[in-house]
């Protein structure tokens, strides 16, 4: 069965083994950016940190487990989920505790997607066509810890175990990001996202400076006066070939960038840049920032996993 499943994928296009062409252990340029990339989303974790501790969150909490604001329960939750994410930040900051914050972070945002998001609570029929805030969190917060633990060459066994088995869930997280990918595009194709995406822009205008409203009606200006449908499809087909390209390993070197640069515009246009900011302004925890501007760490963690530079000396020595 499983040959048979191989084979069909194979045919269709697709990448059944992990990628051989990830550099093992990473070089000396690839750790000082897989280094950046990590403080930049501890610093993300470490602003939700004092958004968690608003009050709007408390009551967010309250009416989620239908308790008065008052209950002790709300605020023991509120301060543990707190808590969670000071451990994250700190931990992906400073490099320290990265196993043990794995699988905090994973339980934490697991159930922030089963219980709070609903499996992400999608419905295409009022546009809705993402899984949710907590997977791309959770792929970054995977990407993350491997591209640490390639980074700590002296935690690298001698006998390659750990080579295959890093190499084999980047291939695998690769695999789920190429999935997230491809499912938002299938529901982008429904009739409503088609019809109504200027009105996904206009949205985005609540609560935002004039300087960003005024860039977003920039967009608004350019879709309506050229063909909103044909800006819905072109949306839905780049997010299609970015899937394809993940999921199959093909042209990543082409596709990597194209989705960084898409999950920008839809950062800056679609989210208004994640804002407003302000303490209490995002609810649910861990959607500090926006959503899109994860995907965009990840395609950059992406980058610098397949770039191929050449190795550096001191790497070379110890590899």
């Amino acid at each position: 069965m499983r040959k048979l499943t191989s084979g069909v994928f194979q045919i269709l296009g697709f990448d059944t083994r992990p990628a051989e062409s990830v550099p093992f252990p990473a070089t000396d340029s690839q750790a000082k950016w897989f280094r950046m990339l990590r403080v930049a989303f501890g610093l993300i974790w470490l602003y939700n940190v004092w958004n968690i501790s608003s009050g709007a969150n408390k009551h967010a909490i309250a009416r989620f487990l239908h308790l008065p604001f008052s209950s002790a329960a709300v605020h023991l939750a509120g301060t543990g989920i707190m808590f969670v994410a000071l451990y994250l930040a700190l931990a992906l900051i400073s490099g320290n505790g990265m196993r043990s914050a794995l699988w905090i972070g994973t339980a934490y945002l697991l159930v922030m997607w089963i219980a709070v998001e609903h499996g992400g609570d999608f419905n295409p029929a009022t546009g809705a066509t993402d899984a949710g805030i907590a997977p791309p969190y959770l792929i970054a917060l995977i990407i993350t810890y491997l591209t640490w633990r390639m980074s700590q060459r002296r935690s690298i066994s001698a006998d390659g175990a750990g080579n295959d088995h890093t190499k084999s869930w980047i291939y695998v997280s690769r695999l789920m990001f190429g999935f997230l990918w491809a499912w938002d595009a299938l529901f982008k194709l429904h009739p409503y996202f088609l019809t109504h995406m200027v009105d996904f822009i206009s949205r985005a205008e609540s609560g935002q400076p004039g300087w960003i409203i005024a860039y977003q009606r920039v967009w608004v200006a350019v879709i309506t006066h050229t063909s909103p449908l044909c800006f819905a499809i072109i949306t839905a087909l780049t997010e299609a070939a970015i899937a394809w390209s993940l999921l199959s390993g093909k042209l990543l070197w082409l596709f990597l960038n194209v989705g960084l640069v898409f999950s920008l515009l839809i950062w800056s246009a679609a989210e208004g840049f994640g804002g407003p900011y302000g303490n209490g302004f995002t609810g649910t925890a861990g959607n500090m920032f926006g959503n899109a501007v994860i995907y965009a760490l990840i395609f950059a963690y992406f980058l610098v996993l397949y770039h191929q530079p050449r190795r550096d000396k001191s790497t070379a020595q110890t590899a």
